[in-house]
């Protein structure tokens, strides 16, 4: 069984899929580490080429969808490219932890400059960037077999929602 978190920063993706991955005695892997790993590359360094991100992010993508027992965190992007979201819902279950633009604002408030998809963006820009990048990915993370909001998770309602949704806990 696969489960992925997919989300916007700061949604909890690490968090939760780690906190799972232990409850369930699963391996527990993060794409956007993957993608460092095999580049070579620091995350943020990948982002300023979008052509070798996107390359090592499908590459990413097709080295944890044919793995068992675990736990994936998605880097932001990934479920918003090409049929990416339907390879993710084929081969485990998808879970969107939505997270609004002021549960976001909250949780990165005192960190934004260390957060690579923020670099360089104006201070004062961040929430309506944030705001606009949230309503671009919506309709992909929406695709997502669960759909819950990040504040009101806690581990009884993530193994009640994956075990209505096919996986034995």
């Amino acid at each position: 069984m696969l489960i992925y978190f997919i989300g916007y920063i700061a949604a909890g993706k690490n968090k939760w899929g780690k906190k799972l991955a232990q409850e369930l005695n699963y391996d527990f892997v993060d794409t956007r580490q993957i993608m460092e790993q095999r580049s070579g590359i620091k995350f943020e360094k990948l982002l300023k080429n979008k052509g070798l991100y996107i390359k090592y992010e499908q590459d990413a993508l097709d080295e944890v969808s044919v793995l068992k027992n675990t736990v994936v965190a998605t880097s932001e992007m990934l479920p918003c490219r090409g049929d990416n979201m339907e390879v993710l819902n084929a081969t485990g279950i998808t879970f969107y932890l939505r997270a609004g633009l002021g549960c976001i604002m909250m949780r990165i408030a005192k960190r934004t400059q260390d957060i690579p998809y923020l670099a360089g963006v104006d201070q004062n820009f961040i929430p309506d960037f944030i705001n606009m990048e949230l309503n671009n990915r919506k309709p992909f993370y929406n695709k997502a077999k669960i759909n819950f909001l990040a504040r009101e998770l806690n581990m009884e309602k993530l193994k009640k929602l994956l075990s209505e949704n096919g996986v034995e806990i």
